[in-house]
């Protein structure tokens, strides 16, 4: 196999890695272009549901629909993405997906009503499958399994850092510039991101393609078939974390409104509390690695569980912000969590159909969370809503305990199948 900047799928990078050499792969195809995408998004998170109930006058519940937009975007077309990467290959998708992101945060900037506000939004959500699933199988073909902890924890802190930056940048823009203008920020880091993609991947060493006589349906069937277990248990394990991140996306702008705090305020909770998130990656990693997986699962949930709880408890900037921190605290503790037990138990020939199934289920807790918390709110009171959020994470927090499996492959465990001695 001849030498490229971008690590391929070879028997080497399934074996011991250094972590050095690994990250230093990974800088310009996946952690610069993910810092920037993450930028983006985090832009809009103090921003979307103020204006959805200002400008498009949409009810508590609708918000929650706003916000769930691109989660169900994103459910819908996991497994499109996946089934596109084994066809296309990895380039063409990411670069399919940034040029998508683009477009939507254009629109949805331009939206004169609720209904292309959510149109908007499934873009969005369609973009991003195309872009994590497309990124995700390149990592679980070039990751080696004792450094993955470290690596995919360094990739989620550098996420979290970019949003420290995106909920500030948004949150200044919408109250001193205009609240459109976060948008119009959003699609101005796509055509940023587009550059840097289409000029650092050009040696991207692809997996096998699948070729267009194969049957797709029945290839996914037995994807399902082969893994029901871990996605009936793992898989849930990761729905109710995405829930809880995106109750907490969802919790503290919406209370913060109904506490009369100004756009910008809410955009400083926002901040502090990535600024937490995204300071624990190099113990997370550690942790992972040396422990287990579940060695930081378990207390992400416990953590952000009495986040929530606490939320209806606050009625000022100086307690929301205390609960932000907390809940930052939590989903730090969490990393790459779930991203890294989809690389654990993805094949590591063909991941792409597996990642799409994986991402269908866990997307689904992100896709319903704000729906089913803006409609407990709608129905009953926002402080119910969140104690029902606790809920999720306490549910989460047991299933780990006694369900799911621990998903770390030590090296010693795979070097006799995957990598026989050929000296």
């Amino acid at each position: 196999m001849s030498s490229s900047s971008a690590p391929g799928p070879t028997g080497a990078s399934r074996g011991r890695g250094s972590v050095r050499s690994t990250i230093r792969s990974l800088v310009w195809t996946v952690y610069a272009p993910s810092f920037l995408l993450s930028l983006g998004q985090g832009i809009l998170i103090p921003v979307l549901p103020g204006f959805a109930k200002e400008e498009m006058a949409a009810s508590v519940a609708l918000v929650g629909l706003v916000i769930a937009a691109r989660h169900i975007g994103t459910m819908a077309f996991d497994v499109p993405a996946g089934i596109l990467v084994s066809r296309l290959g990895l380039r063409r998708t990411m670069t399919a997906g940034v040029i998508l992101f683009g477009i939507a945060a254009v629109w949805a900037g331009l939206s004169p009503n609720i209904t292309s506000l959510l149109t908007a939004r499934i873009l969005a959500g369609i973009s991003f499958a195309l872009w994590s699933i497309s990124r995700h199988s390149y990592i679980a073909t070039a990751v080696p399994y004792d450094v993955r902890g470290r690596a995919l924890s360094l990739f989620g802190g550098i996420s979290r850092i970019a949003t420290i930056l995106g909920p500030l940048i948004g949150g200044l823009l919408a109250e001193f510039v205009g609240i459109r203008v976060p948008f119009y920020a959003q699609a101005a880091v796509a055509l940023l991101t587009l550059i840097m993609v289409l000029s650092t991947t050009r040696n991207l060493i692809e997996p096998d393609r699948v070729g267009s006589r194969h049957n797709v349906f029945g290839e996914l069937r037995g994807v399902v078939t082969r893994h029901r277990y871990d996605f009936a248990t793992a898989g849930i394990a990761a729905v109710m974390l995405q829930f809880l991140r995106a109750g907490r996306e969802f919790l503290i702008p919406v209370w913060g409104g109904e506490i009369g705090l100004g756009k910008d305020q809410i955009g400083y909770i926002a901040t502090a509390s990535f600024a937490i998130d995204s300071m624990l990656f190099p113990v997370v990693g550690y942790s992972m690695d040396r422990w287990g997986r579940k060695s930081t699962g378990l207390p992400a949930f416990v953590v952000m569980a009495t986040a929530m709880a606490l939320i209806p408890l606050t009625g000022s900037f100086g307690a929301l912000l205390a609960v932000g921190l907390l809940a930052g605290l939590g989903n730090g503790l969490s990393s790459g969590f779930v991203l890294i037990m989809g690389t654990d138990l993805a094949p590591k020939d063909r991941p792409g159909e597996f990642l799409g199934v994986w991402r269908l289920i866990s997307d689904t807790g992100g896709a319903s969370g704000p729906i089913a918390i803006g409609g407990i709110a709608q129905i009953v009171t926002l402080g119910v809503a969140s104690l029902a959020t606790a809920g999720v994470g306490v549910f989460g927090a047991l299933l780990l305990i006694f369900v799911v499996r621990e998903t770390m492959n030590r090296p010693d465990d795979h070097a006799p199948k995957v990598e026989p001695d050929t000296n």
